[in-house]
């Protein structure tokens, strides 16, 4: 478990500026008085996440369904960061109807897992 105040020392591996999240972490950080520096960035999340497996960096990335873990024994682990805000996640689109039926077929079984997940029980 780490505290904002302790993610000012660790060499962060960054989303790009103009990316939602990124603005959505920095508010969050600089709320909490907490200013980071960073020579490495990722355009999203999983490669951040690889970069941090490398050991160029520590990526804070939102918890996301369906992310193993890695074991204690890897390189890399994930540290929750509880007192930070969930990060908001999501997609849009315009037009359900301008998508082709495969990327239909993708938005329709991740809304069915999602409320799967959202109705199982035992889950948060």
């Amino acid at each position: 478990r780490l505290e904002p105040a302790d993610l000012g020392a660790v060499r962060h591996i960054r989303l790009p500026e103009n990316s939602t999240s990124r603005a959505q972490l920095d508010a969050a950080l600089a709320e909490a008085g907490v200013r980071v520096s960073s020579d490495t960035s990722a355009a999203d999340w999983d490669t951040a996440l690889l970069l941090a497996e490398l050991g160029l960096g520590h990526a804070v990335v939102p918890a996301l369904p369906g992310w193993q873990v890695p074991g204690s024994d890897g390189p890399m682990r994930l540290v929750p960061v509880p007192a930070l805000p969930p990060l908001a996640v999501g997609w849009a689109v315009r037009r359900w109807s301008a998508l082709s039926p495969l990327a239909r077929a993708f938005a329709d079984e991740v809304a069915r897992s999602c409320v799967a997940r959202a109705t199982a029980p035992g889950q948060p």
